[in-house]
């Protein structure tokens, strides 16, 4: 059996990155910090009661040590990674105004555990395995008011690219998937806040619309499968034409 690891999976797009997966046969495995809302999306879709589910704050590398340890006495080996966690945004603001706390914290949770991520997973992996890196459109272009989260998602493509090249020679492809505005529980939540939100920023979309969490699933299933065996260190952009505009 295929064994896929999928990180942030209780909710969003790694929710339905695990749903997939699961579907296609995969043995999952998924974390998130939030058992409760495992729990809740367990209760909503019960085919996940074959998923492996592992509580775990990534940022906490001794956590993050624990659920490579867990897979490693488990199961021994990866097929498919999909490094998918991040948290909300904790240091929005202009760059001047935010506090250095906030700014280290977007860094290390948007980029360096990911960087952590990638590296143990590919010590579980041989030629055949493929990784997606969750990255963003505000890592292809500037981000004003989000400029470490930017930051961290610019250099989240730079790994990306440069780890590809050095792994290809093991037969294990690297890829990226940079969505757009996807409407997932966190729009929901604004959405609380301003009941107009949607319309105002689809707008803004020259596709005139948020994208639906499976389109951009169904990039991240395309560069893990088969069918992308010739793609490597690519960036898929799924954004109705967000980073052209």
């Amino acid at each position: 059996m295929k064994i896929a690891l999928v990180t942030g999976g209780s909710k969003g797009i790694g929710l339905h990155a695990v749903l997939r997966l699961v579907k296609h046969g995969y043995q999952v495995i998924t974390c998130s910090r939030s058992k409760d809302t495992w729990l809740n999306a367990l209760e909503k879709y019960p085919e996940l009661k074959v998923v492996d589910y592992q509580s775990v704050d990534i940022a906490d590398e001794q956590q993050l040590e624990g659920l490579f340890t867990h897979i490693i006495e488990r199961y021994g080996k990866l097929d498919v990674a999909v490094n998918n966690a991040s948290p909300a945004l904790a240091s929005r603001g202009y760059l001047a105004q935010v506090d250095v706390p906030l700014l280290k914290e977007t860094l290390h949770v948007d980029f360096l555990c990911q960087a952590l991520c990638l590296r143990s997973e590919l010590k579980l992996m041989e030629s055949g395995a493929s990784i997606v890196n969750v990255s963003s459109v505000n890592g292809l272009r500037p981000t004003p008011n989000a400029s470490m989260y930017s930051a961290a998602k610019h250099a989240l493509e730079g790994l990306t690219r440069s780890v590809a090249l050095e792994s290809i020679k093991s037969g294990i492809r690297i890829n990226a998937v940079a969505p757009g505005v996807t409407w997932t529980p966190r729009w929901e939540e604004k959405q609380l806040e301003n009941s107009n939100i949607r319309t105002e920023v689809s707008d803004v979309v020259p596709i005139n619309r948020f994208g639906e969490i499976d389109e951009i699933v169904n990039a991240i299933e395309f560069l893990l499968s088969d069918k992308a065996s010739y793609i490597v260190g690519h960036t898929l952009v799924v954004d109705g034409g967000l980073s052209l505009a």
